[in-house]
């Protein structure tokens, strides 16, 4: 039989650990705070508030695991899990069965790993984190807690991800390089030194031409005959 779970959430991430953990865990109801509970239902589901959520699915009974996005660089999350734990519901976490999870390699609790990643010998993921498909994790990293990383995010052998960190679509971490807490790193932007807390590294974003598609292709036809 299927462990009775709760999702905490009502945005698009919700429907995405849903229709990820479904297979899994039998999803009982969703939860939200009472300020922002705005049915009684969500995706087919009762939706229940937060704060009365142990008087209808008792913690001895339900595990629950909080789907909210990197909202205030993930600080949403970690209260609602830290309220929950104090409720006494088990946090879970997901290994989707596709991510390649070499030797001594943890997970902390209310963390997420989505499929066609891989996650090499000795690296240790903390709580609360978020780690999209198709992310590499090299050899002897550490990733802190409440950290959310993007699809296509490259991490080098010996990087460290401090708390409370957001990194983009695409980005590059360098070999043994550390990310300091509370850092944005923008999408498809290569990070190849320590940084500082607080710091926010953007790429610059791709140059807009003053052409249209058609001539762009005329003329880089023309370019590669010459």
């Amino acid at each position: 039989m299927k462990p009775n779970l709760i999702i905490y959430g009502i945005g698009s991430m919700a429907q995405t650990y849903a229709s990820y953990l479904q297979d899994f865990y039998n999803i009982v109801a969703f939860t939200v705070e009472s300020s922002i509970k705005n049915s009684d239902h969500y995706n087919d589901l009762p939706l229940i508030e937060f704060e009365k959520l142990t008087d209808k699915f008792p913690p001895e009974r339900h595990k629950l695991i909080v789907a909210v996005g990197y909202i205030e660089m993930n600080q949403i999350r970690t209260r609602i899990a830290w309220q929950a734990k104090q409720q006494g519901y088990q946090l879970i976490s997901y290994f989707d069965p596709s991510v390649k999870k070499h030797n001594k390699v943890s997970l902390g609790e209310n963390s997420v790993i989505f499929e066609h990643s891989s996650i090499h010998c000795n690296s240790k993921i903390g709580h609360n984190v978020f780690i999209s498909s198709g992310v590499h994790i090299g050899h002897d990293c550490e990733i802190g807690d409440n950290v959310w990383i993007n699809s296509g995010v490259c991490l080098a052998g010996g990087v460290k991800i401090s708390n409370n960190t957001f990194i983009g679509m695409n980005a590059t971490v360098s070999h043994n390089v550390t990310i300091a807490e509370n850092n944005f790193i923008g999408a498809a932007t290569l990070v190849n030194n320590n940084t500082q807390i607080d710091s926010v590294i953007v790429a610059p974003a791709g140059e807009l031409l003053p052409m249209n598609s058609q001539t762009f292709l005329r003329f880089s036809k023309v370019m590669n005959n010459v």
